[in-house]
């Protein structure tokens, strides 16, 4: 009796071994490894530089849009033309488990940021009984788009002593993008001696995917470089404002009785604004902007205005995400 359930057991535990040969083979294959990548990455940002290149048309948020307005800083004057944000270096990290000899399951993050910055002089009046002055002035462009993907890549071709040749796919990811707008300006005159610093930030995400090809040269068993080009897609990008900080003119002597102010500062960001633009034209101080804000009853008096409307002035601002990115990385298996 003893033998006979001896003899049950070993059958009973070779019929398991080889109902499970299959899967014990994968995970006696499957290996961990981590890259490091660096490339270039060239988002659309079709949107944004256009505005940033056409005088005409303003970031209503934009702190040098923000300007204090006078008859001397019409919109295309105060709205800083400035060069398109173009690729830069993109950085990253992969994680790679690979399934078997064809499919590995694969994570990655990638950051990447892009700068645009433009100088001026601008020539003002601070105040009516003072004569205009030249201001020197810079504004900063900062955006930065971090993204993360969970996808597979499978293998065309796999030689375990050379390397392989593989498709790439992010299928399901997400993007983070943080836009800074900076300005500065500088006053120098005999009567005035300050600085105006403007910073608004602003962020938003979105669902983004990748698809692309790549190949691996395995230069030990625990070493290899490869090789990727992908093309990322994603959805358009809308940003809501997060902070904003306003060192304005603060320090321009009160005006004498007689005399009449001109700064008309406007009303700064609020948090959770949503980053609009639009076209503007300036009639003497005031702006127009196509489209112009709503309320209930109609048309708003200010045609720029940012707050209390039921539709805002402009145009939400999109960031265009889609884009070629090309990496070369350094992979470490385990």
């Amino acid at each position: 009796m003893h033998g006979v359930k001896k003899k049950w057991s070993c059958t009973l535990i070779i019929a398991v071994l080889f109902i499970l040969s299959p899967h014990l083979s994968i995970a006696q294959e499957s290996r961990l490894s981590v890259a490091y990548t660096i490339g270039v990455y060239q988002p659309n940002l079709k949107t944004l530089n256009k505005i940033l290149g056409d005088p005409h048309l303003a970031i209503l948020q934009d702190p040098n849009y923000l300007l204090p307005r006078n008859r001397l800083l019409p919109v295309e004057v105060r709205d800083i033309v400035s060069p398109q944000i173009t690729g830069k270096t993109d950085y990253g990290l992969e994680v790679q488990w690979e399934v078997n000899d064809r499919l590995s399951l694969v994570a990655t993050l990638s950051l990447w940021q892009g700068t645009s910055e433009a100088q001026d002089i601008l020539t003002t009046f601070l105040r009516q009984d003072i004569p205009p002055v030249n201001a020197p002035r810079t504004a900063t462009y900062n955006l930065t788009v971090n993204q993360i993907w969970l996808g597979w890549k499978y293998n065309l071709y796999r030689d375990p002593d050379k390397g392989r040749f593989f498709i790439n796919v992010g299928l399901i990811g997400a993007s983070r993008a943080d836009l800074t707008m900076d300005s500065v300006v500088r006053v120098t005159s005999p009567d005035l001696n300050f600085a105006s610093v403007s910073s608004t930030e602003a962020e938003g995400t979105a669902f983004t995917s990748r698809i692309g090809v790549g190949g691996e040269y395995f230069i030990t068993s625990w070493l290899s470089f490869g090789v990727n080009a992908n093309y990322v897609i994603a959805s358009n990008t809308r940003l809501k404002v997060q902070r904003t900080f306003r060192s304005s003119f603060d320090n321009i002597p009160a005006p004498p009785p007689e005399t009449t102010n001109l700064q008309n500062v406007p009303d700064p960001p609020q948090n959770g604004d949503t980053v609009r633009w639009a076209h503007v034209e300036t009639q003497n101080i005031s702006d127009f902007c196509d489209p112009p804000a709503t309320t209930t009853a109609g048309t708003n008096p200010d045609t720029c205005a940012q707050h209390n409307t039921a539709t805002p002035a402009g145009h939400d601002l999109q960031l265009e995400l889609n884009g070629f990115q090309v990496t070369a990385m350094i992979r470490l298996y385990f």
